[in-house]
């Protein structure tokens, strides 16, 4: 249990919603909920809120004083934001008081020293948490219960209904068969057109064949060519033996 300076008791708010802000939806739009302070003592009181979640609120006004047996009320305005109900909601709020000095003057100018110069035992923290509600639409809730009865007169409609689109199905499904059948009868035909085109262009093919004559093979004069150098090689080698000869017997 918490133990409380006597500076802190003295500085005790009266905090109305005590611990929970809660703020009701649909929270595609701000949502403002309002927090009553009431100061029970004989002195000022001076206060300040914070938040953990600064970005997602805003406070009017998030400071200020009481005075003595009155009250301050404080908007706590939610901006927009995608709600999930899964997603688990830690934000929360702190009022923080503290006696007014009796050598103080209430002028806010003064605020912000009182809170540094003053130490952090004469504050009084009170937490709250938020909570966002859901609003239950009781309209739907009406309507579904009223579409449960059903007149006796209309009882018999339904099964009328039903008939009814049974047979349109039915037409349905036979006018996409019927479609679907010409389509067949389409493809096949152009199939069996596809085949006779590629029997006609196999005839040609064969009928081009036959009409070329065959080319005999051009005279190469590389042959010819190659078959030089060997001649003239033998008849130098024959040359050189008859020089041979031809010098021994000189000799």
């Amino acid at each position: 249990m918490a133990v409380f300076t006597e500076a802190q008791l003295k500085a005790k708010l009266i905090i109305d919603p005590p611990s929970e802000l809660r703020f009701r939806g649909p929270f595609t739009k701000q949502v403002i909920t309002t927090l009553n302070l009431t100061n029970p003592s004989d002195r000022s009181i001076l206060f300040k809120i914070k938040t953990t979640a600064p970005k997602r609120y805003c406070v009017r006004p998030n400071f200020g004083v009481i005075r003595a047996h009155e009250s301050a009320s404080v908007e706590i305005c939610l901006q927009p934001f995608n709600f999930d109900p899964f997603e688990k909601n830690k934000h929360k709020f702190m009022v923080q008081s503290v006696l007014l000095p009796e050598n103080e003057d209430e002028d806010s100018s003064t605020f912000f020293n009182i809170w540094k110069e003053l130490p952090p035992e004469n504050f009084m923290d009170a937490k709250l948490k938020c909570v966002f509600e859901i609003p239950q639409e009781d309209n739907r809730g009406d309507a579904s219960a009223a579409a449960k009865v059903v007149k006796p007169e209309q009882s018999s409609s339904p099964p009328q209904v039903k008939n009814e689109e049974k047979q349109t199905s039915v037409m349905d499904t036979s006018e996409q068969s019927e479609s679907l059948t010409n389509e067949l009868k389409q493809l096949r035909e152009e199939n069996s057109k596809l085949r006779k085109e590629i029997v006609n262009l196999k005839e040609q093919v064969i009928r081009i064949r036959s009409t070329v004559p065959t080319v005999r093979e051009p005279f190469t004069p590389g042959m010819a060519e190659r078959q030089i150098p060997m001649f003239y090689i033998a008849l130098a080698f024959a040359a050189a033996i008859f020089g041979i000869l031809f010098g021994k017997f000189i000799l």
